[in-house]
């Protein structure tokens, strides 16, 4: 039994598609998998969101696939209920409703339904819990946390703990169990670089795994970043994005802490969103504009 696992897409559309093609490729040589485990965030931060639930639909069509729902799809979820939440086409929330104005009310119905943990039972194999943060909360961290990766491995059904969100890879072993940490391969930001994804393979009732690194045209993303209108649209994030997706770097998390800090010594104090002016400055230190 052998399952390809996919993480943290992000829309990066480019990179799903390969990471499919290699999939149908070890099919063909007669290595294939029997199903896909994804790990959540599906959209937001690339362009045309549409393309990669297209590519979803694909995978469904082809292979048993089992899905979680990732703290992205949550965001949007929210914001279908709180319409008046301030989300508007700047910095702070441009890549989120450039995503959400290009999704249909079936599409929010699907990311709604997925459940944020899952367990994966095949035949006699151990069972597999699968999450994107954790298996309580699709926003925690638990990388490099002991405490909750103790703690969660004495609750789940899994003999293996799959996790994404942090866009690395990893594994750690706690009673009895393992924590394996799937790499991003929409956004990746790993010292192992490179668009990833995970094969999972069951010997002698053992889960293993191997890394499987994905290319894709870069240079043609960023053209379609500006076809799109999202390059003008989410402002300071759109660039923190196209920097990450070049030197693999997490620099859109730089760049809040920064803005942030930039805003608290100008005394601003305006709640949660960010006027522009303060990610400009951030941007500029930072040297991403």
């Amino acid at each position: 039994m052998k399952f390809a696992v996919i993480s943290d897409i992000h829309s990066n559309f480019m990179a799903l598609e390969n990471a499919l093609c290699v999939i149908d490729e070890m099919r063909r040589t007669g290595q294939g998998v029997d199903g896909i485990i994804f790990l959540g965030d599906y959209l937001t931060d690339f362009p045309y969101p549409q393309n990669t639930l297209r590519l979803l639909d694909e995978c469904i069509a082809e292979f048993p696939c089992h899905f979680v729902r990732g703290n992205r799809e949550d965001y949007l979820i929210r914001h279908r209920y709180n319409p008046e939440d301030g989300w508007s086409y700047t910095s702070s929330s441009g890549s989120l409703l450039y995503t959400y104005e290009n999704l249909t009310a079936s599409d929010l119905d699907r990311l709604e339904a997925m459940p944020i943990c899952l367990d994966v039972n095949k035949k006699s194999l151990p069972t597999i819990t699968a999450c994107h943060g954790s298996p309580k909360n699709n926003k925690e961290w638990i990388m490099n946390r002991p405490q909750l990766i103790d703690r969660y491995t004495t609750e789940i059904a899994g003999e293996v703990l799959l996790c994404g969100h942090t866009h690395r890879g990893g594994v750690v072993e706690a009673n009895g169990r393992r924590v394996i940490f799937c790499p991003s391969i929409g956004l990746p930001q790993d010292r192992n670089h490179g668009s990833r994804m995970l094969i999972l393979e069951s010997r002698r009732g053992v889960w293993r795994y191997r890394s499987v690194t994905v290319g894709y045209d870069k240079h043609k993303m960023l053209t379609e970043f500006h076809r799109s209108g999202l390059y003008e649209k989410a402002g300071v994030w759109a660039k923190c994005i196209i920097k990450s997706m070049f030197d693999e770097h997490d620099h859109a998390a730089r760049c809040v802490a920064l803005a942030w800090r930039i805003a608290a010594a100008d005394g601003f104090a305006g709640g949660q969103v960010l006027p522009e002016k303060y990610w400009i400055a951030a941007a500029t230190e930072l040297g991403l504009i």
